[in-house]
């Protein structure tokens, strides 16, 4: 892995570079109180006239594009990629609106330097987003019109920072030089680098990654984009789904313990901590399929766990259910569901079902 220590802005600026976020990462999940955070950082840096480092930006070159552009897939470092990019945005707007420059550059050049490559044809966004959040950032860059469900953090954070250069105190110049010295360590990894026990690493001290986070980027990590995309798309889009809403990802995290407690019985997680590093263990030295047929059967077990999600006796999906695809089948899964063949019995068991639900 080679590593640098490198100015944000200069990273962000390089000309045949641009930065696309993998379908396995997150989604931008920074709120005002972050954004808030980095503002008072990188003032505090134009005051000290310092340096002033904001974190790893930890990455693996993926070729170059068709347009010769060298494609830089974000292993780490998303949060403040993104948020660096709503800064430069609102900068520029700011800029524009008051018809104003900065020492060397303008409302254009930050455009042009900072927030698209190529020309013509052939110009996107520097930076890539993945999923919901990709469409909003596109279009505000660009100046068109939102996406039906454009991404909530990042139009609330660009809001927000254009809440601040709206104020009569600001001063764009104090804010251009502490952007400057932004500083950032830069890790490529390299093809013999274990990029996801890196991105582990890096991730074990401020805010904590779900199980469900680790999990998709464990399976996810390793494949081509294309292949990510396909698997993301297919498989993990609908396990998340299956539980909106779950802040802090808890259903899903308890989903994934569930399964393991039937798939990897010789060793039990004894807290949610301990999950990501059974499942670890469970993949690494128990499992022999692919990865495909595990994020299939994982899509099965979610869409079971999720429907019984108040109910979630894991004895029921040891025998009840046709979910497994890996390893040992559920107990009754030769057996077709029948009507029941009592049917009063069977509408008072689901009115007493619902009047649960009710309480809940």
């Amino acid at each position: 892995m080679q590593t640098r220590k490198d100015a944000l802005l200069d990273l962000l600026g390089a000309p045949d570079a641009r930065f696309v976020i993998p379908a396995y990462q997150r989604l931008y999940a920074w709120k005002e109180r972050q954004c808030r955070e980095l503002w008072l950082d990188v003032h505090r840096a134009a005051r000290a006239d310092a340096s002033h480092f904001v974190g790893t930006l930890l990455y693996s070159d993926e070729g170059r594009d068709d347009a010769g552009t060298r494609r830089l897939a974000v292993i780490d470092g998303q949060q403040r990629l993104t948020t660096l990019t709503l800064i430069l945005v609102a900068l520029a707007r700011h800029l524009a609106a008051a018809g104003a420059a900065l020492p060397g550059i303008d409302a254009a050049g930050i455009t042009e330097r900072f927030l698209w490559t190529g020309d013509g044809a052939q110009a996107r966004a520097k930076l890539a987003l993945s999923r919901d959040d990709g469409p909003t950032l596109d279009a505000i860059i660009a100046g068109a019109p939102l996406p039906a469900h454009p991404s909530e953090n990042v139009v609330g954070n660009l809001a927000f920072f254009e809440g601040l250069m709206a104020a009569d105190d600001f001063d764009a110049r104090a804010l251009w030089a502490g952007l400057e010295r932004l500083f950032v360590i830069d890790a490529e990894v390299g093809a013999d680098d274990n990029a996801q026990l890196i991105f582990e690493s890096l991730n074990s001290k401020g805010k904590p990654l779900t199980t469900a986070d680790l999990v998709r980027n464990y399976l996810l990590l390793a494949e081509s984009h294309d292949e990510q995309t396909r698997l993301y798309d297919e498989y993990w889009d609908p396990i998340e789904g299956m539980f909106q809403p779950d802040p802090g990802s808890l259903r899903l995290d308890n989903a994934i313990q569930g399964w393991l407690s039937v798939r990897f019985r010789k060793v039990r997680a004894k807290g949610a901590g301990e999950v990501y590093s059974v499942f670890k263990r469970y993949v690494e030295d128990e499992f022999d399929g692919t990865t495909e047929s595990l994020l299939a059967e994982l899509r099965s077990f979610c869409m079971v766990w999720a429907e019984n999600y108040r109910y979630h006796a894991v004895k029921k999906y040891k025998s009840a259910f046709k979910w497994a695809k890996n390893g040992a089948a559920t107990l009754v899964s030769h057996y077709e569901k029948k009507p029941a063949a009592n049917a009063a019995y069977a509408e008072k068991v689901r009115r007493e079902r619902d009047a649960v639900d009710a309480t809940l």
